[in-house]
């Protein structure tokens, strides 16, 4: 069945926006790719004017670039941004961690600890799996940290860092250093010391951002 017929219910629109902005999140399409109008057209059964309107939404919010007379294309990762980024969510995030190493289950710390250190970290050490659990650790950061204002904006952060994920696997330095930060992270949770969390969340994206920038740049992305 069409996926446009799946989700009738739906705005046509909202399909659209949905579908385009998980091929960029996904790396489907990376950046500087153009849009290819025509395959999305012919796989969601939507019209035009449905993925207009959702192209133009994308572009507002930063992960396509409208060129009038030249075409549609995924943003490119632009190094100052990113900085700015995760400026922004370190500082945000080290506030909800604060928050959340009073309110945190510790069924639940415990759980993830023994997932994140049943992770190896040697030669063959899988970086997709040491990344899942790292984002588990941020999840329940937000999960606890008994401010939903604070949470929504730092989950609208998030939709980006998901596009930076596909280029962060790529540095096997920077997922094992997040694996160390992201222990650190926890134990100060347990401890209930939230002073301790928001200082190492700080330092952790600080890093981060750093392992990431210095990569692109490299590649001369």
């Amino acid at each position: 069945m069409p996926k446009a017929a799946r989700n009738s219910r739906r705005p046509l629109t909202e399909v659209a926006y949905d579908a385009v902005k998980d091929e960029i999140l996904s790396g489907r399409l990376r950046p500087g790719d153009p849009i290819p109008q025509e395959r999305l057209l012919k796989k969601l059964h939507v019209s035009r004017t449905p993925l207009r309107e959702a192209l133009l939404r994308l572009g507002r919010e930063g992960f396509i670039e409208i060129h009038p007379r030249m075409g549609t294309f995924v943003a490119q990762l632009n190094l100052l941004e990113i900085r700015d980024m995760y400026e922004v969510r370190q500082e945000l995030e080290g506030l909800a961690a604060r928050h959340a190493a009073s309110h945190v289950s510790a069924g639940k710390l415990a759980e993830l600890e023994t997932r994140l250190r049943g992770l190896g970290t040697g030669p063959d050490a899988d970086l997709a799996a040491l990344s899942d659990a790292g984002h588990a650790l941020h999840d329940l950061i937000l999960e606890y940290c008994d401010n939903r204002v604070l949470a929504r904006m730092i989950t609208s952060l998030q939709e980006h860092f998901r596009r930076f994920r596909v280029f962060s696997l790529g540095i096997r330095e920077k997922v094992l250093s997040s694996h160390k930060e992201h222990l650190q992270i926890l134990r100060a949770l347990k401890r209930g010391d939230g002073e301790a969390a928001e200082r190492l969340v700080h330092s952790h994206f600080a890093h981060a951002a750093e392992y990431l920038v210095q990569s692109l740049m490299s590649r001369g992305d």
